[in-house]
């Protein structure tokens, strides 16, 4: 016997995607999206190109000391 809580609805079982021209609150759901989310793919593509593109830290050289710079010298050490 499965136990039925009150308040609880079968609609939201499962949910539902919706187009990209389906009307929601007022506009449609490609312009909220784009709202919200904005260009994100775009955006995360330049900056993993500029992350490439970047010299890479040499932890020898590292003026500042953090924790990054010090595991790395442990682990460089322990091999």
């Amino acid at each position: 016997m499965k136990l039925k809580t009150p308040g609880s609805a079968d609609r939201f079982r499962s949910p539902t995607t919706l187009k990209g021209n389906a009307p929601f609150l007022g506009a449609t759901v490609k312009q909220w999206d784009l709202a919200i989310v904005g260009n994100m793919e775009h955006t995360l593509a330049q900056i993993k190109r500029r992350a490439e593109l970047t010299p890479k830290r040499d932890v020898n050289k590292a003026i500042n000391f953090d924790v990054a710079s010090y595991a790395s010298r442990r682990l460089a050490d322990q091999k």
